[in-house]
């Protein structure tokens, strides 16, 4: 009988698991002579494994337990004439086995199945077993074979492009890279259907100008023996051959294999250059999941790649500044939001660099942006327990803190102040930067971020008007003040015919003989209907409203050329006039002041400007460089009220100063106050000490007057001598002082 073995037949001892072959008939003989004849047979370096059922009963539970059967050798006539078939039949219809490959036999001719039969439950084959030679019976079983493993493999194929389109839709719905990366790894490992050491390579953010920068590629998810490589560059990754692989597989676009593992490239169309590295070879990667898998899985990750960075792009974009690299406003509303469902109580601090667009102008907008950076960098490291820090716009910055306890309001002051106590260097510039800082609590639930950012704003604006302090913390009485100053503003941006800019002129008297010193130029607005407008509080609107330097410039031109045609003054009578905070800070104020005394044909030597203690408050080099500027063209400068801000002498040696004016609070009390009648007699005798011209304001009695000569104060000023007197006023006053 030629099917039967060979009697020295060689084994060859395979790795891979075997393929399992049901013989299934009622004569124990067959089953002793097939065992015989498949004896060490290896397809595709897999062995035949035989199972044995002697009825169609033991072998539906041999195919209910083993759903891995290649295979299935029936015999037609067993139990009863048509049990093979009724096997058959149960196998294809009841169990839903598609994938088994059944070939009949049969050992009584004529019981051979109708076409139909064999066309409608997929059997592969049929023979008699007389016919069935040893060549014969293991070509069939090879060819069945074959058949079960295209069958399976297309089955593979669609349950893991099932899984695919699963595992994409959960992959495209992360919007944040770390996390569309992260879920790539994982469903990648679900896919093979074992754990995978993994690097997903890529960029973080798209390109600009669609010109990558390979440095910037990073290790965005890792597994495996690869998760302390998360957030390294590329470039740090230790393994040459690893690290070579994804560079040129991101380079050349194409996959790239080594004997450790392959990369395969995230092709996108907006420039999103990646890589995905597994550590299993591209032979074993295809075995496991098939070519065509792999190449689809890819596909989908390249697309989800590309749509992540899109929109981690654009969100960037909203939530992101691009100047300093913090949270934009739109962020730190969002921020605050999510935050405020945790912490009961926040703080917001709304802060802004002093002066800086006189740093713009000294060092042009590029080095300037680098100032914004190194400001953002040194506020992140000085408060790392922020919820978050956002760039409002152009130099304003905002924090958000939790409130209560953990941060008073002192102790972050303390706080910026000590970061921004050395300078930033740009280039071959030292800058140093101060800091001033508008502070809000959010108390209650129903407050919200926008609320609470306009108190924090109202504040800091409280502190740009006073210009006292470096801060101030928001209190509802602010709020009242900054409405009544925009509709104070409202009433110098109407036409001309709503309110009247006039300046008026008050007499500064010679102490020593009362005769004219000086006349300060203040300045009047009048309502259509005749009334005065109060004047402080008229150039607090102005500042508020950023009108104060053409205002201020309208007052140098008219009060300049009114005091030029004033008759009958000496040629040493000088004229006062007041600079605001908000003048000095402006970049026009040099051209102001020059175009004007050029009109006037003034010279500046006539001319004493006053500036109130607040305006040194940071000793601030662009203050001292215009007050020296007009020193050398020979104006005085004097400090005005003096007493109520620092109250302290010891800087005053230290200021581009020729004299101080004693605030009116002092003067007004000092004859019936012995504490004023003492501070006054400090500050004159302090002020003669540093050569210092001294001024009384307020002087409005004989008595005062008579105190103030006998202090040898310098020069006095109050309704005693005059009210501020309008230009008509003046030929008069200087007519009855001369006389």
């Amino acid at each position: 009988m030629d099917f039967l073995a060979p009697s020295h037949t060689e084994v060859k001892k395979s790795t891979k698991a075997p393929w399992k072959i049901l013989i299934v008939d009622d004569d124990p003989d067959v089953h002793e002579v097939t065992k015989i004849a498949v004896a060490g047979c290896v397809f595709e370096d897999r062995a035949f494994e035989l199972v044995h059922a002697l009825s169609a009963e033991e072998a539906r539970q041999i195919l209910s337990d083993n759903d891995d059967i290649a295979v299935a050798l029936v015999d037609v006539v067993m139990e009863s004439d048509t049990a093979g078939l009724g096997l058959v039949r149960w196998i294809r219809s009841e169990l839903g086995n598609h994938f088994t490959r059944l070939i009949l036999r049969t050992g009584q001719p004529g019981y051979a199945p109708q076409t139909d039969v064999i066309m409608k439950f997929d059997i592969d084959g049929y023979t008699e077993k007389a016919e069935l030679s040893r060549t014969k019976l293991i070509t069939a079983i090879v060819t069945a074979l074959r058949g079960y493993k295209l069958v399976m493999s297309l089955e593979t194929n669609r349950q893991k492009l099932q899984q695919l389109n699963a595992h994409f839709a959960a992959i495209v719905e992360k919007n944040a890279l770390s996390e569309f990366a992260a879920a790539v790894l994982k469903h990648f490992d679900d896919l093979v259907g074992q754990p995978v050491d993994c690097l997903l390579c890529g960029l973080e953010a798209l390109p600009e100008y669609g010109k990558i920068d390979r440095s910037k590629i990073r290790v965005l998810a890792a597994s495996g023996d690869f998760e302390d490589k998360i957030d390294l560059p590329v470039e740090l990754v230790g393994d040459d051959a690893i690290r070579n692989s994804i560079n040129e597989c991101i380079e050349s676009h194409e996959t790239c294999s080594t004997s450790q593992g392959v990369a395969l490239p995230l092709v996108t169309r907006n420039g999103m250059a990646g890589a995905l590295y597994l550590g299993i070879t591209e032979a074993a990667l295809e075995e496991l999941v098939g070519p065509e898998v792999v190449k689809l899985f890819v596909s989908n990750v390249a697309l989800g790649y590309e749509k992540t960075g899109l929109l981690e792009h654009i969100r960037n974009l909203a939530y992101v500044d691009r100047v300093t690299g913090l949270s934009t406003f739109s962020g730190f509303i969002e921020s605050f939001q999510r935050n405020s469902s945790q912490h009961t109580s926040l703080l917001v601090v709304h802060s802004e660099i002093q002066r800086f667009g006189v740093i713009v102008d000294g060092i042009g907008d590029e080095k300037a942006s680098a100032v914004l950076r190194r400001t953002g960098h040194r506020l992140s490291q000085t408060f790392p327990d922020a919820l978050t820090i956002a760039r409002k716009e152009k130099d304003e910055f905002l924090i958000l803190l939790k409130g209560g306890e953990d941060n008073k309001v002192q102790d972050v002051v303390a706080r910026v102040e000590d970061a921004f106590q050395d300078a930033i260097a740009i280039d071959d510039n030292q800058i140093s930067l101060r800091l001033r800082l508008g502070f809000a609590t959010r108390d209650n639930e129903n407050q919200g971020a926008e609320e609470t950012i306009r108190f924090a704003s109202i504040a800091l604006n409280d502190v740009r008007q006073k210009g006292l302090t470096n801060h101030a913390v928001f209190h509802p009485l602010m709020q009242e003040a900054a409405f009544e100053r925009l509709r104070l503003a409202s009433l110098l941006t109407g036409s001309s015919n709503q309110t009247e800019f006039s300046v008026h002129y008050q007499p500064i008297m010679k102490a020593r003989d009362e005769s004219i010193a000086s006349f300060e130029a203040l300045m009047r607005f009048k309502t259509p209907g005749g009334s005065y407008l109060n004047t402080a509080r008229m150039i607090e609107a102005a500042e508020a409203s950023g009108l104060i330097s053409e205002i201020g410039a309208w007052m140098f031109k008219s009060a300049f050329s009114e005091f030029v045609q004033m008759q009958g003054l000496s040629e040493s009578a000088r004229l006062n006039v007041n600079l605001s905070p908000r003048q000095v800070q402006s970049n026009r104020i040099y051209k102001d002041i020059e175009e004007a005394v050029t009109a006037a044909n003034l010279p500046l030597n006539r001319l004493v400007f006053e500036v109130t203690e607040g305006l040194f408050i940071s000793n601030d080099q662009v203050t001292v460089s215009l007050l020296s500027w007009l020193r050398s063209k020979g104006a005085k400068v004097v400090i005005d009220d003096f007493g109520t801000g620092y109250s302290s002498f010891s800087y005053l040696r230290k200021l581009p100063v020729d004299g101080i004016k004693i605030d009116r609070s002092f003067i007004m009390n000092m004859d019936q106050d012995s504490d004023a009648l003492a501070v006054v007699k400090s500050i004159i005798a302090v002020a003669q000490a540093l050569d210092l011209s001294i001024t009384a304001e307020g002087v409005e009695t004989e008595t005062q007057k008579n105190i103030m000569q006998e202090l040898r104060c310098d020069y006095l000023q109050g309704y005693h001598y005059a009210k501020p007197l309008s230009s008509t006023e003046i030929p008069a006053f200087v007519h009855k002082a001369n006389g």
